[in-house]
């Protein structure tokens, strides 16, 4: 369990001053399956928030609220991104409605492609060809966590990725078949954070939705 950590400064540029304080949140990374998601070191970065890369969000500074509410689209950095080379951008929740029964999966939250590699090196806004708009987090009360999945991948040279007639629709989405249609192989990297409702804490959790 590591302590939040306030970064006076600019991400990523030197000098910066760093200042934990008695009030900050405690930030619990993931465990087991869920931690071994994780691959590639692939970061996603709320500005106001930090890296959130294979964590639970806390219930704590509103950040709950800010994520479901009020930001926009992270900002996603990959150091091993090759600069001349094209990538596709995958966010996805795989539970929904709830993980014990996620009969709407996967909701397809983000889906960006062709990809500057230099873009995921500077680590900052992604810039692309936007298939699906940024839709923030939003799991429904008494749902429990929920994962939000980024999955990583190279392009085929040449070659635009794309969405079929029919996958308008951003629940039950086949993102398998989407990627082999498109995608050479696995992903280059992954990662996750898990988000519960704000108001978790004043509701049982249902395994009934």
């Amino acid at each position: 369990m590591a302590k939040l950590c306030f970064i006076f400064g600019t991400l990523f540029s030197l000098p910066s001053f760093f200042s934990c304080t008695p009030a900050s949140c405690d930030f619990e990374t993931l465990i087991e399956d869920d931690s071994r998601f994780c691959s590639g070191n692939l970061r996603v970065i709320y500005p106001n928030m930090g890296d959130v890369s294979c964590i639970y969000i806390p219930n704590c500074f509103e950040y709950p609220d800010s994520l479901t509410k009020v930001w926009g689209p992270p900002w996603i950095k990959f150091v091993k991104a090759k600069p001349e080379e094209m990538y596709t951008l995958i966010m996805v929740d795989p539970d929904a409605p709830s993980r014990f029964q996620p009969i709407q999966r996967f909701w397809r939250h983000w889906l960006i492609t062709n990809i500057p590699g230099h873009v995921l090196l500077r680590g900052r806004d992604v810039t692309g060809n936007i298939l699906s708009q940024y839709s923030r987090p939003n799991p429904p009360a008494q749902s429990g966590y929920h994962r939000y999945q980024f999955l990583l991948y190279m392009q085929y040279p040449g070659v635009s990725p794309s969405l079929l007639p029919g996958e308008e629709h951003l629940d039950f989405w086949d993102v398998n078949a989407f990627v082999l249609r498109w995608i050479p192989g696995d992903p280059v990297a992954t990662t996750q954070f898990m988000l519960q409702h704000p108001d978790h804490s004043q509701l049982r959790i249902s395994t009934n939705i």
